[in-house]
């Protein structure tokens, strides 16, 4: 078991003193606040982790406060035709936790299995933070033969009800990706050639962290082929 308490101190950014205009990168006119404040942050993490020849696991919980946390709200309204958002500043807790399971069905077999949650509320009204991840987890396979490997996945995600005052919920998902891989080893170098199948249903869904999530859905149905060469 492992345990860990951290303090941090960060002053305000530049951008979130003094933005007032287009902001390319997310698509949100931003309004900077030049009277914020330094932020602080106290938190405690603690993870638990076991393994064996046959079974891989590993637990982790946080909690951290914010004084005078800086975070990006929505405002509802439009301006220079995209959603404006300001920075402001107010006491925050975040709490979560994660968890993953590897385990051997064979010894050219493993299921692989996650999990994560994420809690994040202004101190004083408890009111969710703004884009905050739903819970999510994964299920998958990793078969190896010899240089030869193939793992399926399917990831998931709860819907996100849990939202700042003017944001709207994101629906709930679920994706199959599938990747396989093989690998040609030489006396001073690794070749590795690789396919993924990512999104497989061309699943329509939405990311709640994206800015602009109402008019841009996540990426549909997609392939890849990689090639990879390492030196040693």
């Amino acid at each position: 078991m492992v345990a860990n308490y951290s303090h941090s101190y960060r002053a305000p950014a530049l951008e979130e003193l003094y933005n007032k205009g287009p902001h390319p990168g997310n698509l949100t006119y931003e309004i900077g606040n030049p009277d914020l404040h330094r932020e602080r942050s106290d938190g405690i993490d603690l993870s638990l982790r076991h393994q064996t020849r046959r079974l891989r696991a590993e637990a982790g919980y946080f909690y951290y406060r914010n004084a005078d946390f800086v975070y990006l709200a929505p405002t509802g309204e439009i301006e220079d035709a995209l959603p404006e958002a300001e920075y402001l500043q107010t006491n925050a807790r975040y709490t979560g936790a994660e968890a993953r399971l590897d385990a051997a069905l064979h010894p050219s077999l493993w299921l692989n299995l996650g999990f994560d949650a994420v809690s994040a509320r202004l101190t004083r009204s408890n009111t969710p933070l703004p884009r905050i991840p739903p819970v999510r987890g994964h299920i998958g396979l990793d078969y190896r033969y010899k240089n030869f490997s193939l793992r399926p996945e399917w990831v998931m995600a709860n819907r996100q009800d849990q939202i700042f005052l003017i944001e709207e919920p994101t629906a709930g998902y679920g994706l199959f990706n599938l990747a396989g891989s093989y690998t040609v080893v030489r006396q001073h170098a690794i070749h590795s050639f690789t396919a993924s199948l990512f999104n497989a249903g061309d699943r329509l869904y939405r990311n709640h962290l994206s800015f602009i999530k109402e008019f841009a859905p996540e990426i549909g149905r997609g392939f890849r082929v990689t090639y990879t060469m390492r030196f040693f």
